[in-house]
């Protein structure tokens, strides 16, 4: 009689399910390991933009020096993070460093930044610098064909500033109700004319049907914004500047002031002008410096694409509101805007 063994019902079972164990664990470590790997720079990168958007409510709320810190921190805990890069690029150049402002965007677009959001911004920095050389390439470029074609043109053709003297003084007409600064004569070849200084609007334009006609103006072809130029000689009292970005716009004759032209701050920014409301002159230097020892109190602004921006009270008021017009039209100030504050005496 042959022996019999009993063999446990549960024998051949318990082995499986050991082996499928072994199999359920190994395959819980692998999911861990990739969960982890991938939420590790998930959560470090939301960590990061954290410390942007913060920096940028900061700034929006008016504490522009802890802002400022913050902005400086993140980049500088992960220089090669494209975005803490821009961020701090965006503010600099807002606050009047416009070459460090330009170098960080240019690093945050090498280290994967987006192209076309950072050109945004880079176009009215390089223009405001002059550094047509840099527009006419720059990469994912915000410029229609023929404002491209201006760029290359201004490289071999780049602005000049004659200035007889240190300092000039030309007359201009202040305004209180938001619509500009104030209403200055510019000369365009030989002629002059009206323009409001609107610091919403880059370069000069030229304004009504005559427009065109001008003489001093070189036009390159017309876009979906108007007609392309460059002013030959932009005359401000005694000083010229030769080969000033303008457009021409046959459509706004009569709105935004009865002003023939607007001109920019970007373009005025350059000479750190004071503008005296009391007496109605505008003074213009030629270093482009404002001492250290100019008394007056120095508030914070905002230069950029949405235009001028004050610090008053603690709140950012735009150049077109009541407070900025009133606080503008009623005082002396000088824009430095190399150290990006408005000095109010």
């Amino acid at each position: 009689m042959s022996s019999f063994s009993p063999v446990s019902p549960f024998t051949t079972d318990s082995r499986a399910m050991r082996q499928l164990d072994v199999r359920r664990t190994w395959r819980c470590a692998v999911s861990l390991t990739i969960t982890v790997a991938l939420s590790f720079p998930v959560r470090a990168s939301a960590q990061w933009y954290g410390g942007v958007l913060q920096a940028d409510s900061l700034l929006a709320s008016g504490r522009v020096a802890t802002a400022e810190s913050v902005y400086y921190a993140t980049s500088s805990a992960r220089p090669r993070d494209a975005t803490a890069r821009a961020a701090l690029g965006r503010y600099l150049a807002s606050r009047g460093a416009l070459r460090p402002g330009a170098v960080l965007l240019e690093e945050a677009r090498f280290f994967g930044g987006d192209s076309i959001s950072i050109a945004r911004v880079l176009a009215p920095i390089y223009s405001s610098l002059g550094d047509y050389r840099a527009l006419a390439v720059l990469p994912a470029s915000p410029l229609s064909p023929i404002e491209r074609e201006r760029a290359r043109w201004l490289v071999s053709h780049a602005p000049v500033l004659e200035f007889a003297d240190s300092v000039d003084t030309l007359h201009y007409k202040p305004l209180s109700d938001g619509t500009g600064v104030g209403i200055v004569s510019i000369g365009v070849g030989e002629r002059s004319i009206d323009a409001l200084i609107d610091p919403r609007v880059s370069g000069v334009v030229l304004r009504g049907r005559q427009a065109k006609r001008r003489a001093g103006l070189q036009s390159f072809g017309e876009d979906s914004s108007g007609v392309v130029a460059v002013v030959s000689e932009l005359h401000l009292g005694n000083v010229t500047l030769s080969n000033v970005p303008a457009r021409l716009d046959e459509t706004s004759e009569g709105t935004r002031g009865a002003s023939g032209a607007l001109i920019g701050l970007d373009v005025l920014r350059r000479l750190a002008p004071t503008f005296d409301a009391v007496a109605q002159t505008i003074t213009l230097r030629r270093s482009g410096q404002v001492a250290l020892t100019t008394i007056g109190t120095r508030s914070p602004m905002l230069l950029d694409a949405q235009g001028l921006r004050i610090l008053v009270d603690g709140r950012w008021e735009s150049s077109a509101s009541r407070t900025s017009g009133l606080l503008l039209s009623l005082h002396r100030w000088t824009l430095d805007a190399k150290r990006g504050v408005i000095i109010l005496q």
